[in-house]
């Protein structure tokens, strides 16, 4: 079992100060309540799950994050800038939202526990985002993929061949299964999709493996 944790690191890249959701997911062994997390400072009634704080603009001294969790606590959940995460498109974000995701520390699950990090772009894009990650074993994205230090997203249409992303619509990364149902898709959203050609979508490395950093930085809104 890792004795080290790997520590999750947010940073703003953008001249603009910038809200940012936190969505924990209710995953035994992992951190179930966000105002575990020192930085964030606004909580939802009701719900441990969700929260959000505001990362200062590039420079300056909160423009950057970090949260380590207790030895042997794992964190499971997805960063928003903006909004909170929305499955369809609206007014203020024509083409929906994108997620960065992440398990980490979860060496707890036992024989087979991988920490897995991606970019969701499945429900849309409204934010540039970018991983990259030191220390700790390497990671990868499957065989074709077997060392990746860094990866992010693009535009709506642009994310096949993108290591670490789901495209648009594509839950299952290389085809669309059961993605959102909206009324209406977002502005740009290619027809007919662009799934991965391989299964690139996951980044990850086993939990036995953990440490370093992981740092999940804000490159600015989309258009």
């Amino acid at each position: 079992m890792s004795t080290d944790q790997t520590a999750l690191q947010l940073v703003n890249d953008t001249d603009q100060k910038v809200e940012v959701f936190v969505t924990l997911g209710a995953t035994p062994g992992c951190i179930q309540n966000v105002k575990d997390i020192p930085f964030v400072t606004n909580t939802v009634p009701g719900n441990n799950l969700q929260g959000s704080f505001i990362l200062g603009k590039k420079g300056d001294a909160g423009s950057w994050v970090s949260y380590t969790p207790p030895a042997g606590v794992g964190i499971n959940g997805n960063f928003a800038f903006g909004t909170p995460p929305l499955n369809c498109p609206t007014q203020a974000f024509p083409n929906g939202v994108d997620l960065a995701e992440f398990i980490l520390n979860n060496d707890f699950q036992g024989a087979g526990a991988q920490e897995t990090i991606d970019i969701s772009a499945v429900a849309g894009v409204n934010a540039f985002i970018q991983f990259s990650m030191t220390g700790g074993g390497p990671w990868n994205a499957g065989s074709s993929q077997p060392n990746v230090t860094e990866f992010g997203n693009k535009g709506i249409g642009e994310n096949s061949g993108q290591v670490g992303v789901f495209p648009y619509g594509c839950d299952n990364c290389t085809a669309s299964v059961s993605p959102p149902i909206c009324p209406n898709p977002p502005i740009d959203a290619p027809n007919p999709l662009i799934p991965q050609k391989e299964a690139i979508c996951n980044v990850q490395r086993d939990a036995s493996l953990s440490g370093g950093t992981v740092t999940i930085t804000f490159k600015g809104f989309a258009a």
